[in-house]
């Protein structure tokens, strides 16, 4: 089963269920979005409910983590509700992770005691975050205690916005996580453990930063490249980690640093989805597959044949976000042509209503030039605005 909720369900997942004739949750995002009438099986939720709770492994996708609240409410003690509630929360998974990072250092607390806490407990330098977040609302690179104070500051305004675009299961500033810095290049991977708890790569997206301080999602690269040289070292990892739990039938999206000695840490994983925002959809122009197909009918990609057969062209996925702060009634229109111009060779443009939601487009691209790369993480939207 598919549950879609708000804030984008993108064309290609749409028609993907429908070619497909997926059973789909009926709820109010569906109403809402507009979507042509029959054109799913809607699945009243009591009946849902009634069946999924007879799988020991429930096989459901989300494509907005806003689906969460379901799964919770109506499955609590599901296998499914288990992972979600051991991965979205960041402390917890922390905890899971102690067997395979004894060393690593993190600590919970409470958002109200971020003001008083001493300094002098906190291993700088460290990453900020809330312990149940999404995109990067709320996260803060703090390499001493000078930068501390402003942070904490920076923080109240920024969760308060986050708070009112989503819900409780997807941002909440309740408990924040301090932990180490992991320095080293920064990769995502969006992959499915299969029925038999065999972790299934997708795609692996390198998430390159303009300077040390920058915790933004400009921009996902992917490449021939990238897949050749981690495919394997990544699969070992998700090994690893589904071990711990028995995970199966449970599609993700992590996110992961390599250090320079080669070390891979965690550092987060979005649970019953792929990359967020329908942003996973990149993978038909970039390797000619349908992740979503992947996982509901079990399928795990040719590697060998497609990547013998791909070029070296590097695809990307790009967000073009609103900045933090900006009073949403004061924006009267962004610059798209201009933003664009940044791009060479643009394969979709999706536009987001800017009033409701943190980002103003989603870029789909590939290029050969890293200096084009390096231009658009350099990119100030405030400058289109």
């Amino acid at each position: 089963m598919i549950i879609i909720e708000k804030p984008y369900a993108s064309e290609f997942l749409i028609d993907t269920i429908a070619q497909n004739d997926w059973p789909v949750l009926k709820n109010d995002a569906i109403s809402e979005a507009g979507i042509e009438k029959g054109a799913f099986d809607l699945v009243p939720s009591e009946i849902a409910k009634n069946y999924y709770l007879t799988q020991e492994y429930p096989l459901i996708y989300a494509n907005s983590e806003n689906a969460i609240s379901w799964v919770l409410e109506n499955l609590p003690d599901s296998n499914l509700s288990n992972y979600i509630r051991l991965f979205k929360d960041k402390i917890a998974f922390r905890e899971l992770l102690k067997e395979l990072y004894p060393d690593f250092y993190f600590q919970s607390v409470e958002f109200a005691e971020l003001k008083n806490l001493q300094t002098e407990n906190i291993k700088f330098p460290v990453v900020i975050k809330p312990s149940v977040g999404f995109l990067s609302f709320g996260v803060h690179t703090v390499k001493n205690a000078e930068e501390w104070q402003d942070t904490i500051k920076k923080l109240d305004k920024e969760m308060k916005e986050a708070e009112a675009l989503y819900p409780d299961n997807v941002v909440n500033s309740s408990k924040f996580i301090i932990e180490e810095l992991i320095e080293g290049e920064e990769f995502a991977i969006d992959a499915y453990y299969d029925r038999n708890g065999e972790p299934v790569i997708l795609n692996i997206f390198q998430h390159p930063f303009f300077n040390e301080k920058d915790v933004s999602d400009r921009i996902y690269l992917m490449s021939t490249g990238i897949m050749i040289k981690y495919m394997a070292k990544f699969s070992l990892l998700l090994r690893d980690i589904g071990n711990l739990k028995n995970i199966k039938n449970f599609p993700m999206h992590i996110e992961i640093r390599v250090t320079k000695d080669g070390a891979i840490i965690p550092i987060e994983v979005n649970p019953m989805r792929f990359a967020g925002w329908c942003t996973t959809d990149v993978s038909k122009y970039a390797w000619g597959i349908n992740v979503y197909e992947c996982f509901f009918n079990q399928t795990r990609p040719d590697w060998n044949n497609i990547l013998a057969n791909a070029g070296k062209e590097v695809f990307y996925f790009s967000m073009a976000e609103v900045p933090y702060g900006i009073e949403k009634q004061r924006l009267k229109n962004f610059d798209y042509k201009g933003f664009l111009a940044n791009y060479s060779n643009v394969l979709e443009v999706r536009r987001i209503n800017p009033e409701n939601n943190p980002l103003f487009a989603i870029i789909f691209g590939s290029t050969t030039s890293k200096d084009e790369v390096i231009r658009i993480l350099s990119l100030k939207t405030k400058d289109y605005i």
